[in-house]
């Protein structure tokens, strides 16, 4: 039984890390060349990921969809505003607090992310069906723990940083 030492497992799991990032871009760009033209509008990456951030038919604060997206708000910000400006999205001050602004998609918006999210399903239908059933479990319950692993430090992390502490969602301001 071959004996490792702590470091040299951080060293593999930083190799595997990156191995697996680089795989989930090629992954992800292969998706968005397929969805290039799922409308009449030519979308740009940003755009299709702010889209990407919807994830139910509701209103959502732009704090929600900047995590959502990933992005900061001022970059989720300038994404709404080229989408807004489109029809796909619109604004909507919160009832109980003004300051408040939700997005939610519109007719056209949520017929433009119907199709996108479709287009995302069939690409990873034809990449993924190419596994045996086996191999699909095996890859399920491999993503499930892994996620659950990272989870676990992620969630550390946030707890960690002194003076970060988050208002819920709903009560977030624009």
């Amino acid at each position: 039984m071959e004996h490792r030492t702590g470091m040299e497992m951080i060293q593999e799991i930083e190799e595997h890390m990156t191995e697996i990032r680089n795989i989930f871009v090629r992954i992800f760009n292969r998706m968005v060349r397929s969805n290039k033209k799922f409308s009449d509008i030519p979308f740009s990456l940003s755009q299709m990921k702010a889209l990407s951030a919807f994830h139910e038919d509701r209103q959502y604060t732009m704090s929600e969809l900047s995590k959502n997206a990933l992005v900061k708000m001022p970059s989720m910000t300038e994404m709404v505003d080229r989408l807004e400006a489109e029809g796909i999205l619109k604004r909507i001050r919160d009832t109980k607090d003004r300051r408040v602004v939700k997005v939610s998609l519109t007719e056209r918006g949520k017929k433009i992310h119907a199709k996108m999210i479709g287009r995302r399903r069939e690409e990873m239908s034809k990449l993924f069906g190419q596994l045996s059933s086996s191999d699909l479990n095996q890859l399920v319950a491999a993503l499930r723990e892994v996620s659950s692993i990272l989870r676990k430090i992620t969630n550390d992390e946030e707890k960690k940083r002194p003076g970060k502490r988050r208002a819920p969602a709903s009560d977030e301001k624009q």
